[in-house]
């Protein structure tokens, strides 16, 4: 009886740890270091090389990061990005203009809230 004890609280604590060490994107062993990211080890079979990684979630879609990356762009607070409010913030030109190809649906050479979602993805792909 005192052997099936020992293997239950054996099973018990490698549940416990297994579900300690699962981050909310079900990796394990990984730990959630805030809501969107996560930490966890690494290991490199070809060099042997053992490490840590960090890895930061975003949300897709236009949530309130998206919100906030528009409204510091948008410098004139007019509702819409031109080509001097993306390169005062470092954006060059030709990537503008790539974005306005993408995403200018009404043609006016700016990029609007409503076009900044399709804007974002065009400039991930």
């Amino acid at each position: 009886m005192a052997r099936f004890y020992t293997i239950l609280a054996i099973i018990g604590v490698a549940v416990a740890f297994t579900e300690a060490c699962t981050s909310s994107s079900g990796r394990t062993p990984s730990w959630d270091v805030s809501d969107n990211s996560e930490i966890y080890p690494t290991y490199d079979s070809d060099s042997g090389a053992v490490g840590v990684e960090y890895e930061i979630r975003f949300r897709r879609g236009a949530d309130k990061t998206a919100e906030r990356v528009f409204n510091l762009i948008d410098r004139v607070g007019d509702g819409c990005i031109d080509v001097s409010e993306w390169t005062s913030e470092g954006g060059s030109v030709i990537n503008f203009a790539e974005l306005l190809n993408a995403a200018d649906q009404n043609g006016d050479e700016k990029i609007s809230w409503d076009e900044f979602p399709k804007a974002d993805k065009a400039n991930k792909a």
